[in-house]
């Protein structure tokens, strides 16, 4: 600024202090006045178009209404137009895009259900070992994602490159790197390519080898424990009464994993843990994720080193199927928690109905019980150890 423009500057007029709080609202000059806020829904911190209507009391959360419906994608009523087998392309692209395996997945357990189809085994443990990776893949963006929030970016590259590497290995079976079509009614699309099954094992051992670093980085460090150990706490019977699931129901003490609980699959046959946390807070959410990328890759290199020769499809699956009047429900455990497919026959080509039940919408429905006494800057947090996928929400 120049000595003129300093000289002929005009001061501004201040406002008056009646003119800023309405005046039924006037208190004593101490008083801290509440006030909402909106994050959202084009915040990167809500991860997608998610509106928190909230409430602050000061830089504390007095209460928050979880607004949803910005990402509608119609998912139940396409699928009562469609045939069986044209299902598939909307499932890993409606909801859940970033476990599009887990989609595909429990929907053709359903449908397979109502035609009484028989999956062989070579498929089964293709299944297996493409949901495993995809399950890592979602937990390194996740966590990568949750770092960026907190202001550790080097921490989410180094996830995002453990992930490509793993996304790779996805587009090498299907040709995807997100929405992948691989599952299919009976089976899957395509065998592993030579040497794909070498390079899974190879790959998955590398990604876990680096994941002392990542915890050296970041998990252990003296800022991020004191920005999430004691934060948005859950105790196992807070936990089930809200209808946690997932890495969030674990992370609060409570083992239960339908890969173990309810096997599905060939799950089964497999030796892996079920990691817990013990507060259930910030800090034992991110926890519990670290280790199930460990725990899944124990699962992958069991299934490459079971995996039979046979067929990846089943025979005679009806290129139309009409499976006759009935109903199925299916699960399994996605990333994110519970994901369900409740699938009617009439007897047609086409379903009769469709209901789907995502983990992201339950975790969206339980913010109001895990935000309300924390700070802003800690919504942001807890927001991302949900992990929730808007499309899963709204689908």
């Amino acid at each position: 600024m120049t000595p003129h423009d300093e000289k002929t500057r005009q001061p501004q007029a201040a406002v008056p202090p009646e003119r800023l709080v309405p005046e039924e609202d006037r208190g004593a000059p101490d008083d801290v006045q509440d006030f909402l806020i909106n994050v959202g829904p084009h915040h990167p911190g809500t991860h997608g178009v998610l509106r928190l209507v909230v409430h602050l009391d000061g830089e504390k959360v007095a209460g928050l209404d979880p607004r949803i419906g910005y990402m509608h994608r119609s998912l139940e009523k396409i699928v009562e137009n469609r045939t069986y087998h044209q299902v598939i392309a909307f499932t890993d692209r409606t909801a859940d895009y970033l476990a599009a395996m887990h989609n595909d997945w429990v929907y053709c357990l359903a449908a397979e259900k109502l035609l009484g189809i028989t999956v062989p085994e070579r498929a089964e443990y293709l299944r297996v070992i493409t949901g495993e990776i995809n399950r890592m893949t979602s937990h390194l963006l996740s966590l990568g994602a949750l770092g960026l929030d907190s202001g550790a970016t080097t921490y989410f590259l180094w996830c995002f490159a453990a992930r490509e590497r793993l996304v790779r290995l996805l587009e090498d079976i299907c040709g995807a790197r997100l929405t992948y079509v691989y599952m299919r009614l009976g089976g899957v699309i395509a065998d592993a390519p030579p040497g794909w099954l070498e390079r899974v094992d190879e790959v998955v051992h590398g990604v876990i080898a680096e994941l002392p670093r990542h915890r050296a980085l970041f998990h252990d460090n003296y800022i991020w424990h004191q920005r999430s150990r004691g934060i948005s706490t859950l105790t196992p019977a807070e936990a089930l009464r809200i209808g946690a699931q997932g890495p969030v129901l674990r992370a609060a003490g409570v083992k239960w994993d339908l890969r173990r609980d309810m096997p599905y699959s060939i799950y089964d046959r497999f030796e892996f843990d079920i990691p817990v946390g013990t507060t259930g807070d910030v800090y034992d959410r991110t926890e519990v994720r670290l280790q199930e990328i460990v725990e899944s890759a124990k699962i992958i290199r069991q299934a490459v080193r079971d995996i039979p020769e046979g067929p990846i499809l089943a025979k005679r699956v009806p290129r139309l199927p009409a499976p006759p009047p009935g109903e199925v429900y299916a699960r399994l455990e996605s990333p994110r928690g519970e994901i369900g497919c409740y699938l009617v026959s009439d007897g047609g080509i086409k379903p009769y109905r469709m209901k789907w039940r995502g983990a992201s919408f339950h975790n969206v429905a339980m913010l109001p019980e895990l935000a309300v006494g924390y700070t802003l800057s800690d919504l942001i947090n807890i927001v991302g150890t949900l992990d929730p996928v808007m499309g899963d929400v709204d689908r």
